[in-house]
């Protein structure tokens, strides 16, 4: 029945255009990841300094220490505000947008007022499950996304404090015994 559904539903003409499509992405994530894993590594070792103070067109960023906590918090609100909170204004853009379109066609919000007035039928027969279900992904996705970013940032954060008192207050000839 349910195969019957999907068959019905599929456009085998798309078919052969759909999957190239995906395997160039996965393929591609791969090797992308491979790559910046190899600069990461070089830049590590050759201790390249990074920008920690950017004023572009769109966004204003600055490195500072963030609560990770907070971040997840917040993109459990609303997708999209963990962003906002660690200063990625693009991504946080894109998800608030499919957030909104998402809670629109879904009907959730008028489904959860009809859920609190006691009317769950009516609540039931509201929702629109094939938009509904994209806000569990844009929920992980948002709170996984805002809370790894501002770990990562704040391990930025400390290592350019770190570098910067070591240039500014620590004597050359001092010798750090381990």
């Amino acid at each position: 029945m349910i195969t019957d559904m999907a068959i019905n539903v599929l456009d085998t003409r798309w078919l052969l255009l759909y999957m190239p499509v995906y395997l160039f992405g996965i393929w591609d994530s791969y090797r992308t990841t491979i790559d910046m894993n190899k600069v990461f590594i070089l830049a590590e070792r050759e201790e390249h300094r990074f920008n920690s103070f950017s004023l572009g067109a769109v966004e204003i960023n600055y490195l500072d220490k963030r609560n990770p906590v907070l971040a997840l918090m917040w993109s459990l609100f609303l997708p999209g505000i963990g962003q906002l909170y660690i200063h990625r204004i693009i991504p946080a853009f894109f998800v608030i947008i499919w957030t909104v379109i998402s809670f629109y066609y879904s009907h959730a919000p008028e489904a959860t007022t009809l859920l609190v007035l006691g009317k769950i039928q009516q609540a039931t027969s509201v929702l629109n499950p094939e938009w509904l279900l994209y806000l569990p992904s844009l929920y992980g996705f948002s709170m996984y996304d805002s809370y790894m970013n501002t770990v990562e940032n704040n391990k930025l954060f400390e290592k350019e404090q770190r570098r910067f008192l070591k240039d500014n207050y620590q004597k050359p000839g001092f010798d750090l015994i381990k």
